[in-house]
């Protein structure tokens, strides 16, 4: 009796040790590493096709292998030369660990659309009015209102920070948008410093609170910070976002396409039209 109660307790021993053995082995919690080509004479333009920054870039995991497939551009962005650029990498294993790296790359600003402003200005009519079918744009409205307060607001914060605390500066504090249109919040980031951290790797760290409804109307407020490798927390930047109604439905006293009363004022229109 006593042996079988020994087997059974040496046979029990043995299975919760491959158990843990198992545990361990599977235990994967490191990302995959992303390879990045060494020949550096690549150049990015402003808004167009980034797939040419995805050439030679590889990922590589100790438990997938071969995982380049995962890779994707997380942000780009421009360096304070202006001459260069930042490409964020980033890929994950099937255990969803994800890892990033960070590209330099040459730089090129996109070009003005002088013509299209030209033609808008033409087709304006002489009663003044805006031309119809000029495409929606975000206007920075730095004004006597909001954002030069949140401007005011910022540099103070800055000026009472530690020396060792990184700084976050935003190239405008109000901006308009019409209603519809997308929204890059991090397009908004002037520039970041700190005393040890470069701008490539604190852009990794941003966090930015609240959110802009792009659809509906109103104002909004988005607030900025980074918080460095050491612990040390930025600036608070705040940025004011107005959401204003699409020019065209505004122009025309319309409501807007996709409110309800739009298909009944359409309608009625088209029923009291002469034939």
């Amino acid at each position: 009796m006593k042996k079988g109660i020994v087997a059974g307790l040496i046979v029990l021993c043995v299975a919760l040790g491959a158990g843990t053995a198992a545990v361990v082995v599977t235990d994967d919690r490191k990302g995959p590493e992303i390879e990045l080509p060494a020949d550096g004479d690549v150049t990015y333009e402003e808004g167009s096709d980034t797939a040419p920054l995805l050439e030679g870039v590889t990922a590589t995991d100790e438990k997938d292998g071969d995982v380049t497939d995962s890779l994707m551009i997380e942000n780009i962005f421009p360096n304070d030369d202006h001459t260069s650029a930042s490409v964020v990498y980033a890929a994950k294993d099937s255990h969803n660990n994800v890892s990033k790296a960070t590209r330099r790359v040459n730089y090129k600003a996109a070009a003005e659309d002088t013509p299209a402003e030209n033609e808008a200005t033409q087709e304006t009519d002489n009663s003044g009015a805006a031309d119809e079918s000029a495409p929606a744009t975000e206007e920075p409205q730095q004004n006597d209102t909001e954002g030069t307060k949140n401007e005011t607001d910022a540099q103070m914060e800055i000026e009472a920070l530690p020396a060792e605390s990184p700084k976050l500066y935003l190239n405008t504090y109000e901006v308009t948008v019409e209603a519809g249109n997308d929204l890059d919040k991090t397009s908004y980031i002037k520039e970041m410093t700190d005393d040890a951290d470069s701008q490539e790797s604190l852009f990794n760290q941003i966090e930015i609170d609240g959110d802009v409804d792009t659809a509906v109307p109103g104002d909004y407020t988005l607030t900025y910070h980074v918080t460095d490798s050491d612990g040390n927390r930025s600036n608070a930047a705040v940025l004011t976002v107005h959401v204003h109604k699409n020019r065209r439905t505004a122009l025309m006293g319309m409501p807007d396409r996709g409110s309800s009363f739009f298909k009944v004022f359409t309608a009625r229109v088209k029923f009291d039209s002469p034939k």
